[in-house]
C-alpha cells in the first residue's frame, strides 16, 4: 500500500522539485528580486548570499527528483515551509509584497501563493513519509507511458510555474473588470 502511494507521488514530487530547481535558477541570475522581496519583510540580505541560496535550491530539488529518501524529501517539505512562513510573513503587512520566487519582479504574494507553497510541503512531507522513486524510473517504463509521463510532468511544472507566476496578476485583472 505504501509502495503503492509512493509511486503515484511521482508527479506531485517531480513538479515540487522542478520549481525549487526553477526558482533557483532564477535567484542566481536576478537576485535582486529576491533580495527587494527580503527587504520587504525587514531582511537585508546581500545579492552573494541570494545566489547562494539559489544553489542550495538547485542542489536540493535536483538531488531530491534524482534520489527520493526520506532526508532529500525532508529537505524539498523544509524548503517549502520556509517559502510558506515567508509569504505569510510578507501578506502581513497589508500591502502588496514581491513575491522574488522566480525572479518575476511584478508577480506579488498572496493567499494563493500560500497555499501553493503549503501543497508542495505536504507533498514533500508525504515523500519523506514514502519516498517515491526517482524521475529516472520513468525511463524504465514502456517508451508510450514514459513520454506521457515526462510530458505530463513537464506540463505539470509549466501550469505549476504559471501558478504563481501569472495567475495572481490574472486573477487581480478579471476581479478589476467586475467593478
Amino acid at each position: 500500500m505504501v509502495a503503492d502511494c509512493a509511486v503515484l507521488l511521482l508527479p506531485w514530487f517531480g513538479t515540487a522539485c522542478a520549481l525549487v530547481v526553477v526558482a533557483g535558477v532564477a535567484k542566481i541570475r536576478s537576485p535582486s528580486v529576491a533580495r527587494s522581496a527580503l527587504s520587504a519583510v525587514g531582511l537585508s540580505v546581500p545579492n552573494a548570499s541570494i545566489r547562494a541560496l539559489g544553489v542550495a535550491e538547485i542542489a536540493i530539488g535536483g538531488w531530491a527528483a534524482l534520489r527520493p529518501t526520506a532526508l532529500t524529501a525532508g529537505m524539498v517539505a523544509a524548503l517549502y515551509g520556509i517559502f510558506t512562513a515567508f509569504v505569510v510573513a510578507s501578506m502581513r503587512g497589508g500591502q502588496a509584497a514581491p513575491c522574488g520566487c522566480f525572479g518575476v519582479a511584478d508577480t506579488e504574494v498572496g493567499p494563493v501563493h500560500a497555499a501553493l507553497n503549503a501543497v508542495a510541503c505536504a507533498v514533500g512531507i508525504a515523500a519523506a513519509i514514502a519516498p517515491p522513486p526517482g524521475i529516472g524510473s520513468v525511463l524504465d517504463r514502456e517508451p508510450l507511458v514514459a513520454t506521457s509521463l515526462a510530458f505530463g510532468m513537464a506540463a505539470a511544472a509549466v501550469a505549476a510555474y504559471l501558478a504563481f507566476t501569472a495567475f495572481p496578476g490574472a486573477w487581480r485583472a478579471y476581479g478589476a473588470g467586475q467593478r
